[in-house]
């Protein structure tokens, strides 16, 4: 019975080929039932070719586009931060539109404190 829900590996592919191939050498091959037959299988496998070529043109596709949307997003995070260093350079490093666009402004940063040294256990 066929697990439809599970791909067929593609050396088992390969092995349903050489059967097909070894199926069209013997001229006496009548199997009883028609799904069987060697001009059925034929037509089954060239199916699967297709398919096959199918399911890689998307995949290549889908590279494509995962591609082009890294691009596209590289190139629209590089103009947001342009624009916010152009709002700081604009408007200064302590104005409100600093906070405006996600940016601490300087007078809200926290000032740096002296650190003391630890004591060491003699």
């Amino acid at each position: 019975m066929a697990r439809e829900s599970n791909p067929v590996s593609p050396l088992t592919l390969a092995n349903d080929h050489v059967t097909v191939a070894a199926l069209q050498t013997m001229p006496d091959y009548q199997p009883v039932n028609p799904v069987y037959s060697t001009a059925h299988l034929l037509q089954l496998q060239t199916s699967v070719t297709e398919t096959t070529q199918t399911v890689q043109m998307a995949e290549i596709a889908l590279a494509e586009a995962r591609l082009a949307q890294m691009v596209a997003s590289h190139a629209y995070h590089d103009a947001v931060v342009g624009a916010r260093a152009q709002v700081v350079a604009q408007y200064g490093p302590d104005a409100a539109a600093v906070a405006l666009v996600g940016l601490t402004r300087k007078s809200e940063r926290k000032r740096p404190t002296k650190r003391t040294p630890k004591a060491k256990d003699a």
